[in-house]
């Protein structure tokens, strides 16, 4: 079988990059019989091997269609999949005409890694409603991927058939295990206490400052307690970084917050996660999607608390109800890190249901789910 993804890759900063990379790390593992094409915006590298093509491209900001179809006659694709995302493929005409073309030549899969409707889109010029837009994506395609169920249900509420949307949640990859100390010496961080890790970019749905005033009530009862902000702040989010500081300052708290302002290379993530005691996601956000940061979390088997919001379903449930905590409400989401941080009881038993859902949601499984629906088109 012949696949083409159409997509950012490494060694482009971008979460949709990693995804990709990792999906067809393992769909080459587990089946030996495909070649797979990247067809990349620039940012990536080119790779050429027996199995694996990486052509470089195309740019978001530009007519990409005639960059891209060129290349699909030359790759000559049974299935060819978009994983889509709205900051790369903005909602216009451009996108529906890139469906159209691709419908002549192959069997068309798009993963939409976040929904939105009309009440959450905020996309200006738009010439159509968003909801509109999601039903053209519809019958324009095959296959329809999303990663949670609330995704399915949210495009199936906008028109789109029940049987064009499948479920495969996103990937987990199994990092490496490390020491703790060992980690934590190596990043340079304080070899005693218990670590609060906020991992990812900076943006403003991230919240962040909520864990900065979650951080008063937990050492009230945690008293060696740290928090770690670990992510590239790109220049978009700097007031974000700089208000932080602030917050932390106002309530006290500078000294016990640790800022690594800076991209993490995947050589070293699995020693920020290894370093780390319990991972905080206070994301406050109305649309759909799922959480590539997450994932990396309960791959390094370690405890997720998150807000009560779609984007994180998985882990009510799949781990547990009492990790989620109220958006907006720091003394909710500090009573769960203290429940976590000195509940051993508590903390071994989720830690179970952490490592059972990464082995179930491994790349290796949802490649082997991806290949599945290959086949059945």
């Amino acid at each position: 079988m012949r696949i083409s993804y159409i997509s950012t890759y490494p060694p482009a900063l971008c979460g949709i990059a990693t995804y990709t990379h990792y999906l067809t790390k393992s769909l080459l593992k587990i089946d030996r019989e495909i070649k797979i094409f990247v067809i990349a915006e620039r940012g990536a590298s080119e790779i050429k091997t027996e199995r694996l093509e990486v052509k470089v491209c195309f740019e978001r900001e530009k007519d990409y269609v005639g960059k891209i179809t060129p290349v699909l006659k030359d790759t000559l694709p049974e299935v060819v999949h978009i994983q889509h995302e709205f900051a790369i493929f903005n909602p216009d005409q451009r996108f529906l005409n890139l469906l159209q073309e691709i419908r002549k030549r192959a069997k068309v899969v798009v993963t939409l890694h976040t929904v939105h409707t009309n009440a959450t889109s905020d996309w200006e010029g738009m010439s159509m409603s968003m909801e509109e837009y999601n039903r053209k994506i519809g019958k324009l395609t095959h296959t329809i991927v999303v990663h949670q169920d609330s995704m399915k249900k949210s495009l199936s509420s906008q028109g789109i058939p029940e049987n064009l949307i499948h479920v495969i949640p996103h990937g987990t990859e199994i990092l490496k295990k490390v020491d703790k100390k060992e980690a934590r010496k190596r990043l340079n961080l304080p070899g005693d206490g218990k670590i609060i890790l906020s991992f990812g970019f900076f943006s403003k749905y991230k919240n962040r400052d909520l864990v900065i005033e979650a951080l008063p009530y937990v050492l009230d009862r945690v008293q060696n307690a740290y928090l770690l902000f670990s992510g590239y702040p790109r220049k978009e989010a700097e007031k974000e970084v700089d208000a932080c500081v602030k917050k932390a300052e106002k309530l006290g708290v500078k000294d016990r917050m640790i800022l690594m302002k800076r991209f993490v290379p995947d050589e070293e993530i699995h020693l920020v996660f290894g370093a780390s005691d319990v991972v905080v996601f206070p994301y406050f956000q109305k649309y759909f999607s799922a959480s590539g940061s997450l994932h990396l979390a309960i791959g390094a088997f370690k405890i997720p608390v998150v807000s009560n919001i779609p984007k994180f379903e998985e882990v009510p449930q799949n781990i547990s109800e009492e990790l989620t905590f109220e958006p907006k409400n720091p003394s909710d989401l500090a009573r769960i890190l203290v429940k976590v941080l000195k509940d051993e009881n508590f903390r071994k038993a989720a830690v179970e249901k952490v490592k059972n859902y990464a082995l179930e949601t491994s790349w290796d499984e949802v490649a082997k789910k991806h290949l599945q629906l290959y086949r059945a088109l």
